[in-house]
């Protein structure tokens, strides 16, 4: 009996190269290191809001390994894509490899064969760029930024276009994570990937949604969700903040000894240190919110994605 390969591919407003996404893909599961293996295509649709509905249906006529899951809204791309793990079947899964082909699906036939000599995740590292020089700029502080901060160490370059084994997929779908990151998930279960290096190609069609915004709250919600650091500086600012208060009352202790009492001495010092201990005070209420925000979210919502319709899945279409 063959094996089974998965292939997810996240949607958004792609519809300018969907027909060249399906050409590309089509020809690539006909090389030799496809042909041993049942396939399939998961097209995850995250609400588009131009055409790629319509342009996914077509596809899902033309070729019933090609798979469509509509989402009822748009969840944000990690979330809509680790949704889509849970109506994977095969024995490995690729688990990200985005409609817009940045990321070279030549190398899926190393990653193929890398799984087989027995690794159960295999990494793609982005180690060049052809991006703006601010933006890759950014990108490479993140990436070293998460590497620090994180309870378990992220590779830096390496994103969501791995290659992991069935047993690897079920244990990340055991993680009741309400806004999951395969990348920071896949450091806390601990297994070692093997890494391709490549080139993350410019876009050739459209225009990326992820924005540089979209960018900066990625890398915000991964560091509360993978690192307890800001907690950590809340107690060590903490401490800093008695200790120079401490300081401060014998200094003024001091000085009233030297001088004595001066009618309106520290006015302006007390309304400085008010505002400022206020302030303070708002940022560290700003962020245990954030942890108990998410906590709360955790448990009354947990990981949740409506789906509006599959497409070619179990041999039929239906409605949802």
């Amino acid at each position: 009996m063959k094996k089974k390969l998965s292939i997810i591919s996240p949607v958004y407003n792609e519809s300018a190269g969907l027909e060249i996404y399906f050409a590309e893909v089509s020809k690539l599961i006909e090389t030799e290191e496809f042909k041993p293996y049942d396939i399939e295509i998961i097209l995850v649709d995250n609400a588009s809001t131009d055409d790629s509905a319509s342009y996914l249906e077509t596809i899902a006529k033309k070729d019933s390994r090609f798979k469509v899951i509509f989402n009822a809204r748009n969840v944000g791309v990690f979330l809509s894509s680790f949704n889509a793990l849970s109506f994977a079947k095969g024995d490995a899964v690729f688990l990200m490899v985005p409609s817009d082909l940045q990321d070279p699906i030549e190398i899926m036939g190393d990653m193929i064969r890398k799984w087989e000599e027995g690794y159960l995740v295999v990494a793609g590292r982005r180690a060049q760029r052809q991006e703006g020089a601010m933006i890759r700029f950014l990108r490479a502080q993140f990436y070293n930024l998460m590497a620090k901060v994180a309870e378990q160490p992220m590779e830096p370059g390496v994103g969501e276009f791995q290659l992991a084994d069935r047993r690897v997929v079920d244990e990340l779908l055991s993680i009741p994570d309400a806004a999951p990151y395969i990348r920071g998930l896949l450091a806390e279960l601990g297994y070692r990937p093997f890494i391709i290096d490549y080139e993350w190609k410019a876009r050739d069609w459209g225009k990326s949604s992820f924005s540089l915004g979209k960018l900066f709250r990625t890398a915000y919600d991964m560091i509360f969700s993978f690192s307890r650091l800001p907690l950590r500086l809340i107690m060590i600012l903490g401490f800093i903040i008695a200790g120079i208060s401490v300081l401060f009352g014998l200094f003024q202790i001091a000085l009233v000894l030297i001088q004595g009492t001066v009618a309106g001495r520290g006015i302006t010092t007390v309304i400085t240190a008010l505002f400022f201990f206020s302030g303070i005070n708002a940022v560290f209420m700003g962020i245990i919110g954030e942890y108990v925000g998410r906590m709360y979210q955790q448990m009354r919502y947990g990981r949740r994605v409506a789906v509006h319709r599959l497409l070619n899945f179990d041999g039929e279409n239906s409605d949802g």
